[in-house]
């Protein structure tokens, strides 16, 4: 399933709450979009709107690595579009974001897991780990959503649905997938076997004699061009 045309934004948003890193792929909570939806003002704590502006930049690394550290390692790229185009997991993000700034404040946090300590009691030392660097708030949250399982919900690759073997057989000649060779030994779907294997893209017949088309690589131009998005304001 593709992301939801009612949930997918263009371009990742930008408004009073978030902004955008178009070259790590991530979004950041904005110092006044967390006084206004935590009551938290991180002026006070850091001495600075710079300064409290930075230190949301280094939670959402945290929260993404946290995040990321659920799936597998294939589906990272796909996860990051998904994370920057889904109205639904920016919701979740935010959520996110919100709930961790409360938490560092309090006796956990992120911080503690960049820390070792000693237990003079005990005589050991204590490993703050990744465990530690969200609440069991924030990691339900996670958990209650796409973005902590372990394999992808959607697929954001290009798709095509075609409504005869002849169409599909026409649309792969004309895009350079296959030769017009290839294409005169496919008469029946089971020829579909036949033809050359690629990674590229994969064949699905259908009901009805239809068949759909899956641009596999496609996710790989879709990051790539997430580099140059315009970050300007926009609305849903």
């Amino acid at each position: 399933m593709a992301i939801p045309t009612y949930d997918k934004l263009e371009r990742p948003l930008v408004d009073d709450f978030m902004t955008y890193d178009s070259n790590e792929h991530r979004y950041i909570a904005l110092v006044d979009g967390i006084l206004k939806d935590a009551y938290i003002n991180l002026i006070t704590d850091w001495g600075s709107k710079e300064n409290a502006q930075s230190y949301l930049d280094l939670v959402s690394r945290v929260i993404y690595e946290t995040i990321l550290s659920f799936k597998d390692e294939k589906y990272k790229n796909t996860m990051l579009y998904y994370m920057s185009h889904s109205k639904k997991m920016r919701i979740e993000i935010y959520k996110v974001f919100c709930d961790t700034v409360w938490y560092n404040r309090r006796d956990g946090g992120f911080m503690m897991a960049y820390n070792s300590g000693a237990n003079l009691n005990q005589g050991k030392m204590i490993e703050f780990g990744i465990k530690q660097a969200l609440s069991s708030i924030a990691f339900q949250i996670i958990k209650n959503s796409p973005l902590g399982t372990r394999f992808m919900t959607v697929d954001v690759n290009e798709k095509q649905t075609f409504n005869s073997l002849a169409e599909l057989l026409a649309y792969l000649v004309s895009e350079n997938i296959i030769t017009s060779e290839e294409s005169d030994v496919v008469t029946l779907s089971e020829d579909l076997e036949d033809l050359p294997y690629t990674e590229d893209y994969q064949l699905v017949e259908l009901e009805n004699d239809r068949y759909l088309y899956t641009n596999i690589k496609s996710i790989k131009s879709y990051v790539e061009t997430m580099y140059i998005n315009d970050n300007a304001n926009g609305d849903w």
